[in-house]
């Protein structure tokens, strides 16, 4: 799958307009990760535990979609891409805090009964 760092990393406004989803949504945690605000359905954040209006925005119809991003890219403050956003900013936090690769392999390590030392280090391949 290609990097979408590039694409995200120029964008105000991540949009996940998804109906179905299945999983954990990664577009929107990489969007989140990056600092970006997220606005999207429900069925987008099925599975993800962030606060909508504080680490990312929420819509439920193409009404709201459409009111929500005119919003939030006409904001004043918004600034060119690179200004820090402050739900962007939130979104970063609650990444690092709950999503963070090795504190989710250190907690999947613990139900496995694995020492830390046990647990491959970061980056090495089996």
């Amino acid at each position: 799958m290609p990097d979408i760092r590039p694409y995200l990393a120029h964008a105000r406004l991540a949009v996940a307009p998804l109906r179905i989803a299945r999983g954990v949504q990664n577009k929107v945690l990489e969007a989140m990760s990056m600092e970006k605000t997220v606005l999207a359905s429900p069925q987008a954040l099925e599975g993800i535990d962030a606060t909508p209006g504080q680490e990312l925005e929420l819509a439920r119809d193409e009404a709201e979609f459409i009111s929500q991003a005119a919003r939030l890219l006409g904001r004043p403050g918004a600034g060119p891409p690179q200004a820090p956003d402050p739900v962007g900013m939130a979104a970063r936090r609650r990444i690092l805090r709950d999503y963070d690769w090795d504190a989710s392999l250190g907690r999947l390590g613990a139900l496995l009964g694995l020492e830390p030392a046990a647990r491959a280090p970061a980056g090495a391949l089996p």
